[in-house]
């Protein structure tokens, strides 16, 4: 029932309606956030990508099509497109507050990232849909078994299983 709420108000902001885009910002920011906090690693960044994708929110409103997908989904897009597109521009520096010196240390991220697609694509398509849901889109345990009408128990194993089976597959 939560994206019929962010999809109306998404329709009201379209409409240049301010209080709307108030309360779909309260409804939604703090999970955008946190999504933009684990792509940027960092307070400042994160807070910056989160407005610029408010701004692009106010003004590309009326593009959204619900018949499309959901409301969150179209709007968590919007942000980790200007993240990804914040990560192509900064170079990783020494400051980031999660990661120390383990960027630069790494020696090569684009083999990590190619074996972890290899491992995510060995999964069982539940599973990966699961983990999807909860890691790229932010949905909870509950909003992930209300999309794929399964019991949350289900869903919180299939997501389990599916990050054991990812760890199992990325150390080997």
């Amino acid at each position: 029932m939560q994206d019929t709420e962010e999809t109306a108000l998404l329709t009201r902001v379209a409409l240049g309606d301010r209080t709307a885009f108030r309360e779909l910002y309260t409804l939604t920011s703090g999970r955008l956030f946190a999504i933009a906090k684990s792509m940027l690693r960092q307070q400042a960044a994160a807070e910056d990508v989160l407005q610029d994708a408010y701004v692009k929110i106010w003004y590309s409103a009326a593009a959204f099509n619900p018949a499309k997908g959901e409301a969150l989904a179209w709007m968590i897009t919007i942000l980790r497109n200007l993240a990804i597109d914040r990560l192509r521009k900064t170079p990783p520096t020494d400051t980031d507050d999660d990661l120390g010196d383990t960027i630069s240390d790494t020696p090569n991220l684009d083999e990590e990232h190619s074996r972890l697609q290899e491992c995510l694509q060995a999964l069982e398509a539940s599973q990966r849909q699961s983990i999807f849901a909860a890691f790229f889109q932010g949905l909870t345990h509950m909003e992930i078994s209300t999309r794929f009408a399964e019991p949350i128990g289900t869903i919180k194993s299939r997501v389990r299983r599916g990050l054991s089976a990812l760890k199992g597959c990325m150390e080997l």
